[in-house]
């Protein structure tokens, strides 16, 4: 009888160790998931983006935008493909819909990149800033500009 009692602890303790491993080793990967998740890898930036608009502050109807385009030790880059993209969601409580404007950044040299366009109303405008060479994303940033009244 005690041969069989033996045999029942030594098997729970087995089961518990085994148990005990296998938890340890889940809570070590999900431990360096999280840590994956908190400090993502970042890509080293192919370009940087400076947005300049024409009239200062930008105002509701025409306006020049002007992008200037760089490489990370700030030498202009030229060539590439900028869109810039003015977006304001509806707001339904003032009865005016989304409104979305894109213009296309023609070269104009030493990095620099211009084109035209209208904003339909003065407010905030989320902007967003694409550049492309070759086909690839060298470079996209985010932002938000405040129009003013205008004619």
């Amino acid at each position: 009888m005690k041969s069989s009692i033996r045999q029942r602890v030594i098997s729970v303790l087995s089961v518990l160790t085994i148990s005990a491993l296998i938890v340890g080793a889940e809570v070590g990967v999900h431990d360096s998931v999280a840590r994956a998740q908190e400090k993502p890898m970042a890509m080293p930036a192919k370009a940087k983006i400076e947005l300049i608009t024409v009239p200062s502050p930008a105002q509701k109807g025409s306006n020049t935008v002007r992008v200037k385009l760089t490489d990370p030790e700030g030498k202009p880059i030229s060539s590439a493909e900028v869109t810039i993209t003015f977006f304001m969601a509806a707001m339904p409580s003032m009865n005016m819909p989304e409104m979305k404007t894109v213009i296309k950044g023609m070269d104009k040299g030493a990095g620099m990149y211009e084109g035209v366009g209208d904003l339909g109303s003065p407010g905030i405008w989320q902007v967003s800033v694409t550049a492309k060479q070759n086909g690839e994303t060298i470079a996209t940033k985010k932002l938000t500009v405040k129009a003013a009244g205008g004619m």
